[in-house]
């Protein structure tokens, strides 16, 4: 069993430069979102509020172009770490 999670942690993923884009804009549309939400619960306008679903749909798209580009690159990684997991 030892054995088999060390082999899960030999595999290496895959981290492009676009996927590390996305990566850096959804960790700033994050830190938007959280204060935006501060102020929200401060003020609770229609406009933040607007602005809030604004930002969670920008890193709803960020967080689905990086899964979609993480499983284009990785296709071999993540089918041997699938098939080591597998062995558990």
């Amino acid at each position: 069993m030892q054995n088999t999670k060390e082999n899960l942690e030999l595999v290496k993923f895959n981290l492009t430069p676009s996927m590390s884009l996305e990566l850096i804009k959804f960790n700033n549309l994050k830190k938007e979102l959280n204060k935006l939400k501060e102020d929200y619960q401060q003020n609770k306008d229609k406009e933040t509020f607007s602005k809030i679903k604004t930002l969670q749909e920008e890193m709803d798209s960020c967080k689905n172009t990086f899964i979609k580009e993480f499983r284009l690159n990785n296709q071999d990684e993540i089918n041997k770490y699938l098939e080591i997991k597998d062995q558990f």
